[in-house]
């Protein structure tokens, strides 16, 4: 006699063959009425599939799976083969379908399937396989349709919210084909234009007379990079020879999947405050200036002569490179401002200083260190070109004369030579032997050059 219980075969058996027989014969019904709802299934114009809830793998997908998401699924993984995910989905309702080991409530929710780029409303549920197991069987419908005209109607909802919440300042929206959707009067005016010349447009194409999109487009970069973006722009319009500078701010809007669908473009124009910056610039440029420039030559003043002099010395120690300095005084300059006074001298200084200059190289460096007092610098220069260079100076400044009255004024240069020792000597070393070898020239009567051999 067979033992049964309930409404599955099992307790004691006295035939275990007998059983073995019933027990296929009851999987053997089941999977055909499987089978047959499968093949009304295969009819329907709705994804359905159904996988191991332990091991992912694909048990059956009817028609419609197999033409979105290709054939020879069945014994792959789920995740795999409909979502292109390495791993079970995070979004795996596997875990919600049981309750107490047994079949629970089905689950409906809505998801945007990145393989397809569909919208489909899943109903998930789990169901007794033939084999006695429980399975997911998901069904998707697609709803993609309904989807584009909730998201049309969110997105109008926030364009709306946009365009109330905005200020008076100019502003446009952008779409991802780079049409101006929307531009306010503000904006319009600023591009010398009334709002219906832009709506519709492409932007670079109604402002720029472009075919492609601007270099630089901060618009670009916020649709790629989903973040905002700013930037100053000095822009001259088509129909205008007036230029403008435009603070420009781009924003991203967002849709329900992440994606930037929309660009709000704020500009303020800043072209007075431009203005007002070069100004300062400018200002600050002629202060530098003024610090730098000894007000009677229009040479450097001891101090910018003396950052400069640090410079080359830098410069010379680094690339054990040449370095010369000639240091000159005007003979006898005491005496001209006290014989003609100091207006007169003052005349003198100006004009011994542009002969000077004259008389030097482009790469030569040369300032009032003091009085009446000069100094030279001569990069890339060693002693013996620096005397060619003091006696061209000397030779110069001894044609000087200056009608005064009814006599001339006259003058020449004491000058002092010396070649930087970087082994040796720091700055003040080589300005204190330049400065021995002019006392040097005076005492040996003054209108000559003398040189300052370098020590060892």
């Amino acid at each position: 006699m067979v033992g049964y219980k309930g409404d599955k075969w099992g307790g004691y058996l006295e035939d275990k063959e007998l059983y073995k027989h019933l027990k296929s014969l009851e999987i053997e019904a089941a999977k055909e009425i499987v089978d047959e709802v499968f093949a009304i299934i295969d009819g329907l114009e709705v994804a359905v599939y159904v996988a191991d809830m332990q091991t992912y793998e694909i048990l059956y997908v009817n028609n419609y799976i197999e033409k979105h998401f290709g054939k020879d699924l069945t014994g792959k993984k789920c995740y795999q083969a409909l979502h292109d995910e390495d791993k079970p989905c995070g979004f795996c309702t596997n875990d919600r379908l049981l309750v107490d080991g047994k079949a629970g409530m089905p689950l409906i929710w809505d998801y945007h399937n990145k393989k397809t780029g569909l919208w489909y409303q899943y109903i998930d549920r789990a169901i007794k396989w033939p084999d006695g197991r429980l399975v997911r069987m998901q069904v998707a419908v697609d709803i993609t349709d309904r989807k584009k005209t909730e998201i049309a109607f969110r997105r109008s909802e926030k364009f709306l919210n946009m365009i109330f919440d905005s200020i008076n300042d100019p502003f446009n929206i952008i779409d991802c084909e780079y049409r101006i959707i929307k531009a306010n009067n503000s904006y319009a005016q600023m591009r010398g234009k009334n709002p219906e010349q832009l709506i519709g447009r492409r932007c670079y194409e109604v402002l720029y007379n472009r075919k492609s999109i601007c270099e630089g487009c901060l618009v670009k970069e916020t649709f790629e990079t989903g973040k905002p973006q700013t930037k100053e722009k000095l822009v001259k319009f088509n129909d205008s020879s007036h230029e403008i500078w435009l603070e420009i701010y781009s924003y991203p809007i967002f849709d329900e999947i992440g994606q930037v669908f929309n660009v709000i473009e704020y500009t303020r124009d800043i072209t007075q405050r431009k203005k007002a910056e070069g100004e300062r610039d400018a200002l600050i440029d002629k202060l530098q200036h003024l610090y730098s420039i000894d007000d009677l030559t229009g040479l450097l003043n001891r101090r910018a002569l003396i950052e400069e002099m640090e410079k080359e010395v830098h410069r010379a120690e680094r690339y054990n490179s040449k370095l010369a300095m000639i240091i000159c005084d005007i003979d006898y300059f005491k005496g001209i401002n006290d014989t003609y006074g100091h207006d007169i001298g003052d005349e003198v200084l100006k004009g011994v200083s542009h002969l000077i200059k004259e008389s030097m190289r482009n790469i030569d460096i040369i300032g009032r260190y003091g009085g009446d007092e000069f100094i030279l610098i001569l990069p890339q220069t060693s002693l013996d070109g620096a005397k060619e260079i003091a006696e061209r100076v000397r030779l110069s400044v001894e044609k000087f004369e200056m009608p005064v009255e009814e006599d001339i004024v006259k003058t020449t240069l004491s000058i002092g030579v010396a070649e930087f020792n970087p082994a040796r000597e720091d700055i003040e070393g080589l300005i204190k032997r330049a400065d021995n070898a002019l006392y040097m020239a005076k005492d040996k009567g003054r209108n000559r050059v003398y040189l300052v051999e370098n020590s060892l």
